[in-house]
Protein backbone atom coordinates (compact mmCIF):
# COMPACT_ATOMS: atom_id res chain seq x y z
CA UNK A 1 0.00 0.00 0.00
CA UNK A 2 0.97 3.51 -0.61
CA UNK A 3 1.95 5.90 2.06
CA UNK A 4 1.38 2.92 5.03
CA UNK A 5 3.22 4.24 7.88
CA UNK A 6 6.32 2.40 8.62
CA UNK A 7 6.53 0.78 12.16
CA UNK A 8 9.49 0.93 15.29
CA UNK A 9 9.73 -2.72 16.06
CA UNK A 10 8.10 -2.04 19.16
CA UNK A 11 4.70 -0.62 17.01
CA UNK A 12 5.19 -3.56 15.48
CA UNK A 13 5.48 -6.14 18.52
CA UNK A 14 1.85 -3.88 19.99
CA UNK A 15 -0.02 -4.71 16.54
CA UNK A 16 1.38 -8.00 16.36
CA UNK A 17 -0.26 -8.50 20.04
CA UNK A 18 -3.80 -6.80 19.47
CA UNK A 19 -4.34 -8.97 16.46
CA UNK A 20 -3.73 -11.95 18.46
CA UNK A 21 -6.12 -10.25 21.21
CA UNK A 22 -8.95 -9.97 17.52
CA UNK A 23 -7.75 -13.46 16.93
CA UNK A 24 -8.71 -14.67 20.14
CA UNK A 25 -12.18 -12.82 20.10
CA UNK A 26 -12.77 -13.97 17.33
CA UNK A 27 -12.80 -17.89 18.14
CA UNK A 28 -16.14 -18.77 19.79
CA UNK A 29 -15.55 -21.96 20.33
CA UNK A 30 -13.13 -20.63 22.86
CA UNK A 31 -15.00 -19.96 26.60
CA UNK A 32 -15.08 -16.22 27.42
CA UNK A 33 -12.97 -17.46 30.58
CA UNK A 34 -10.67 -18.71 28.16
CA UNK A 35 -10.68 -15.31 26.25
CA UNK A 36 -10.12 -13.34 29.30
CA UNK A 37 -7.29 -15.40 30.74
CA UNK A 38 -5.35 -15.15 27.38
CA UNK A 39 -6.36 -11.43 26.87
CA UNK A 40 -4.44 -10.91 30.58
CA UNK A 41 -1.21 -12.34 29.51
CA UNK A 42 -1.60 -10.74 26.23
CA UNK A 43 -1.99 -7.38 27.66
CA UNK A 44 0.62 -7.90 30.47
CA UNK A 45 3.42 -9.31 27.77
CA UNK A 46 6.62 -7.70 28.28
CA UNK A 47 7.62 -6.56 24.35
CA UNK A 48 11.51 -6.48 25.10
CA UNK A 49 11.61 -10.51 25.93
CA UNK A 50 8.50 -11.40 24.37
CA UNK A 51 6.63 -13.03 27.76
CA UNK A 52 4.81 -12.32 31.02
CA UNK A 53 5.81 -13.84 34.10
CA UNK A 54 2.77 -13.93 36.10
CA UNK A 55 1.64 -17.05 38.24
CA UNK A 56 -1.96 -18.82 37.59
CA UNK A 57 -2.73 -17.37 41.18
CA UNK A 58 -2.07 -14.15 40.25
CA UNK A 59 -3.96 -14.41 37.09
CA UNK A 60 -6.95 -16.15 39.26
CA UNK A 61 -7.20 -13.60 41.40
CA UNK A 62 -6.91 -10.62 39.18
CA UNK A 63 -10.04 -12.15 36.73
CA UNK A 64 -11.95 -13.58 39.78
CA UNK A 65 -11.46 -17.10 38.81
CA UNK A 66 -10.38 -19.96 40.09
CA UNK A 67 -7.04 -21.78 39.97
CA UNK A 68 -8.54 -24.37 38.07
CA UNK A 69 -10.05 -22.41 35.45
CA UNK A 70 -6.90 -20.52 33.98
CA UNK A 71 -5.27 -23.84 34.02
CA UNK A 72 -7.69 -25.03 31.98
CA UNK A 73 -7.79 -21.70 29.94
CA UNK A 74 -3.64 -22.04 29.24
CA UNK A 75 -4.20 -25.77 28.04
CA UNK A 76 -6.74 -24.84 26.04
CA UNK A 77 -5.18 -21.38 24.30
CA UNK A 78 -1.89 -24.24 24.25
CA UNK A 79 -3.44 -27.00 22.46
CA UNK A 80 -5.26 -23.95 19.93
CA UNK A 81 -1.28 -22.99 19.26
CA UNK A 82 -2.02 -19.47 20.64
CA UNK A 83 0.14 -19.72 23.99
CA UNK A 84 3.24 -21.27 24.63
CA UNK A 85 4.70 -22.08 28.22
CA UNK A 86 8.16 -22.65 29.78
CA UNK A 87 8.65 -23.13 33.73
CA UNK A 88 11.36 -21.39 35.13
CA UNK A 89 12.93 -22.44 38.34
CA UNK A 90 13.70 -19.23 40.51
CA UNK A 91 14.44 -17.96 44.20
CA UNK A 92 16.45 -19.68 47.12
CA UNK A 93 12.66 -21.56 47.19
CA UNK A 94 13.39 -22.86 43.52
CA UNK A 95 9.60 -22.12 43.16
CA UNK A 96 8.39 -22.59 39.55
CA UNK A 97 7.30 -19.64 37.63
CA UNK A 98 5.26 -19.80 33.87
CA UNK A 99 6.75 -17.56 31.37
CA UNK A 100 3.76 -17.11 28.98
CA UNK A 101 4.25 -16.24 25.06
CA UNK A 102 1.97 -15.42 22.09
CA UNK A 103 2.31 -17.55 19.27
CA UNK A 104 1.29 -15.39 16.13
CA UNK A 105 -0.89 -18.29 13.82
CA UNK A 106 -0.31 -15.68 10.72
CA UNK A 107 3.67 -15.80 11.30
CA UNK A 108 4.12 -19.47 11.17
Amino acid sequence: MKNEPVLTPAGEWYRNRDEWVRHVLGRDYLSSDCQRVGIFIALHMNRRDGHTKHQQTTIAADLNLSVETVKRAVKKLREEGLLDRDQVRRGYRNRAVNHYMLIFPWAV
